[in-house]
Order: structure tokens, then sequence, then C-alpha cells
């Protein structure tokens, strides 16, 4: 009610308050009608702890859908899901590995089995017998030579914890090496360092995982992954490496300086690895709504906003809520302050805009994979996806600067022309800092792969990511409401509805004038 009045009076004053130059007084009602105070409101009840987190296919997560599903229908938008509703339901098989997953270690001394989650412990989701004569390579990063690393294919390989390099650089390095050296193993053993961890440790920082596993589109063959990692006690180490004739400390100690080491297969010593996997179906479901265009022709065509509500839920180890008040909380609450905005003003748009939050974006961008696969409004006739994803924070790098900002992102990547559009809008609005860093096809946090805009981008559909960085509680408990900027928010908001409506009123669908390999299913 409060909206509805503010947008007669906004009429009622005769455009009051329009700045001058703004890219169309038709929408002025409800771009000016995005609020702070609404954001906050919405974003209060999602990432609040009645919601456990928001974790795929979990209590929290439904809870989030109904009330996503009823601001919608609030707003009277069309239900463009199954069967008349606001929801598009898909299944998940869901993998977590079982404690009965065992490790025995044959050698010339004894046969000895250990215990899954006090002797060893992984997270693979497996269900398979492995048997072989380990090879130990030393650290990650102790010298091997190309025929030294093809040898390793089928082997069991197994490492000392850290690496010989210390340094950023070494451990980018040695991080980048693990899956290149590795690829072709049958599995990989790290012995952990108990000055830095303990098997205990790691079940605790893991906890997540192991209780509630991997999720993959039921529809989707299964992938074997990257190759399953086991870490494992000093008590196991010794076992493994009684024939070297060294204590462990002293062995890690001497590989540090030694550059001549070489892999050493352990003779007599037959490593088995019986991984068992519990598995079952799970549903979840993307919310969508949709707000038909004023066009009698342009209707037939949709601008596609995207926001993921899931999150992580809660650590089973220690009860913390994983709110994600930022992530993505922050992109949800403005997909229903957007979707109001939209609805409620006098004049629609000239294109049908369709609003989804997805769910699975935390395990795998599942929710936005399912629905390209079984779009609700044709592909070839959407003309873009808008997404946001964690635009409530500042990040590090413009904590010091007072200026508004965004990231960019993949704008210019498929259609320079919906770039154009964006730039055009922030000009006659906002007048953000458009930040492109994180546009660079060769950044390193590859951000671009890392949303839900991904998978619209694969199949040849222009996107814009709106995003404002990763900070210190990304991933946390810590990631809470009362840290959000609500009027920074509020601002990258109306950018978005700017570039939305332009995107919406354009004469025609946009040009593609990008890189094939960024988009239709480049990797």
């Amino acid at each position: 009610m409060r909206k509805a009045i503010l947008l007669l009076f906004t009429l009622w004053t005769g455009l009051s308050g329009q700045p001058k130059n703004f890219f169309d007084k038709q929408a002025w009602p409800g771009y000016s009608s995005l609020d702070p105070n609404d954001l906050k409101a919405h974003l209060t009840f999602l990432a609040s702890d009645e919601l456990e987190g928001r974790e795929t296919t979990f209590r929290g997560q439904k809870v989030a859908a109904q009330y996503i599903a009823s601001w919608f229908s609030r707003l009277k938008l069309k239900p463009a899901g199954t069967n008349g509703t606001y929801f598009q339901p898909f299944e998940l098989d869901n993998y977590r590995v079982d404690p009965t997953t065992s490790l025995s270690i044959k050698s010339d001394r004894s046969t000895r089995s250990f215990a899954f989650g006090k002797d060893f412990l992984t997270a693979a989701t497996l269900d398979t017998t492995l048997a072989s004569t380990p090879v130990f390579i030393g650290f990650i990063d102790s010298p091997r030579t190309p025929e030294e690393e093809t040898a390793l294919a089928d082997k069991i390989v197994v490492l000392l914890a850290g690496q010989r390099d210390t340094s950023e650089a070494g451990r980018q390095r040695s991080r980048r090496s693990m899956f290149r050296a590795f690829r072709t193993a049958s599995a990989i053993l790290v012995v952990i360092d108990e000055k830095e961890s303990t098997i205990e440790g790691l079940a605790t920082s893991f906890a997540g995982f192991l209780d509630k596993g991997s999720f993959s589109l039921k529809s989707a063959q299964r992938r074997s992954g990257n190759t399953p990692t086991v870490f494992v006690s000093p008590t196991v180490a010794e076992e493994l490496l009684a024939g070297l004739g060294t204590t462990l400390p002293l062995l890690r100690e001497s590989l540090r300086s030694d550059s001549t080491f070489r892999p050493v297969p352990l003779k007599n010593v037959m490593v088995t690895l019986d991984f068992n996997v519990h598995h079952e179906v799970k549903t979840s479901e993307n919310v969508l709504g949709l707000l038909e265009g004023s066009d009698p022709v342009l209707k037939n065509e949709y601008v596609v906003l995207t926001a993921h509500y899931d999150h992580v839920g809660i650590n089973p180890a220690t009860g913390d809520v994983y709110n994600g008040a930022d992530d993505d909380g922050s992109g949800t609450s403005m997909i229903l302050e957007l979707a109001e905005a939209f609805a409620m003003n006098p004049r629609k748009p000239k294109r049908s805009i369709l609003f989804m939050t997805v769910a699975g974006e935390e395990k795998g961008l599942l929710g936005s994979s399912y629905y390209t696969s079984h779009p609700v409004v044709p592909l070839e006739k959407t003309l873009a996806n808008i997404n946001m994803d964690m635009i409530g924070r500042i990040d590090p790098k413009h904590r010091s600067q007072n200026e508004p900002y965004v990231y960019v992102i993949g704008s210019d990547k498929i259609s320079t022309e919906l770039d154009s559009l964006l730039q055009a809008a922030n000009r006659q609005t906002v007048k953000l800092a458009l930040d492109y860093e994180y546009n660079d096809d060769n950044d390193p946090n590859q951000f671009y792969r890392r949303s839900d805009h991904y998978n619209f981008a694969r199949n040849g559909i222009p996107i814009a990511f709106f995003f404002t960085g990763v900070h210190e509680d990304y991933h946390r408990p810590t990631d809470t409401v009362e840290k959000i900027e609500f009027d920074r928010m509020t601002m990258i908001g109306r950018l978005i509805y700017a570039t939305t409506w332009k995107a919406a009123e354009f004469p025609r669908m946009l040009r593609k004038d990008g890189k094939p390999s960024v988009y239709s299913g480049g990797q």
C-alpha cells in the first residue's frame, strides 16, 4: 500500500524529482520507488536464522521459495512455473560418502585396517574399490620429470601436505599442479601435518559436505570428477612409509631442501581403498513470475532477471547458520523489489520480463542449468539475462573509496550493444563507478563462469552480471544483514532497473558480436 501511494503521488506531482536527462519519463515511477527499507525488510526475513541458511532441498530453501512465490502472487505476476504455479521443480541426485568407506594397508610387517573419521577422511562420493602399490612423491612441488608424472597414471599417490616453496607464488603453483599432475592417478593420499590440522579438525571443517554430500541434476550423466583425495593421519603414514627408514618429521624436514628426491614406489606395500556412497533423489525448485510486456508483438520476447536464493545451510558440526545475507540474499531481495517496481509502474515496458530466483547455485549452478535445458520462454526469444549475485557489500579494493561502484561482468562478451545500453543507463541515472576488472577473460577468479548467468551465456544469450566483490564474510556465518549497505544496493538496483527497461524497449534483438568461445557451450 505504501508503494502504491508513492507511485500515485509521483504521478500527481508531475514526475517531480526526476533528474535532468532521465532516460525515460515513463519509467520514472517504478525507478523512484526502489527503496532501501523495502530491501531490508525482504532480506531480514530471507537471511534470518529461521530459514536455516536456505540450503538447496532443505526446509529453509522451501520456506524461502514460498515467500518469493507469495510476493510474486501479491504483485499479480503471471505464474510461469509448472502446472500454473510459480515453481519449476527439478530432481537432484544426492551422493554422500558412507562412513563404511575403508582403508587398509598390507605390508611385510602386518595388515592393518583404519577407521574413517579417525585415521583418514575423504569426501569422495565414489562407489568403487581401488588397490595398488602406492608411489611416494614427497611434496606436491617436489621435482618430477614429465616421464615420472606420466608413470603416476592409475597409481595411488602419497604426498605430504604443504609444499617445499611456501611463498604465495609457490602456493598458487601447487594448487594448479594438483589437478594437472595427478589427473590420471587413481587416488591421492595426503599425509596431514599435525602442526597444522588433525583428521578430527578436518572432519569439522568438511562437516557440511560430509553430512550433505554432492548434488547433480538427475537428468545429467554423472561425471567421474577429480581424482579422489584421501587425508591420512601420521599413524597411517608411518605404516605406509616404514620402508623409508626415517621418521615422518625428519622426512618432512629433509624433503623441503632436497632437490634431488625422486618419486619412490613403496614396494611390498599394498593399499586398498573401498569407497562406499549413499545415494538418494531430492527435489528443489526455481521460482518464476512473468510480467507481460505492453507491445503486442515485442511482448513475445523476454528479458530474464535472475538471482540465486539458496545458500549453504547449517554446519552440522557447530550448529552455525550460514545466513547468506549478501550471498545471495541481496540479489534475491533485489529481484523482489525490482518485480514490484516494474509491476506497479503505470506503463509496462514493451518486452515481457521474467523474474526468476534459482536454487542450486551453490551446488554447481544447477537451477539455472535446469532452466536453460527446460526454459519456460523460448531461449531464442530471450533478448538478455541480467543476473545479480552479492550486490550488498563493499569489497576491500573499494573500502577506502567513497565512490559508489559495481563490478560489471560479461556485458560485452556476447553483445556489445548490451554493454552500451548498460553504460547509457548508468550515465543517465546513478552514475556509479563501473568496474570491469573481473571481466578480463584471464582473471584468475573466473567470476564470469561462477554464477547463474553463465548457463544463459553458454546458450548464446547476452548477459550482464552485477557484483560488488568478495569480502571476509564470504561463505561464513558472519555474512549477516546488519553488514549490508542498503543505500548503495538501491543505487545498483536503479541501474539494473534502467538497464532492464532499455533492453526491454530496444527496437530489435541484440546483435551478437562477441567471441564464440564465451558462449554456445564454450568452456
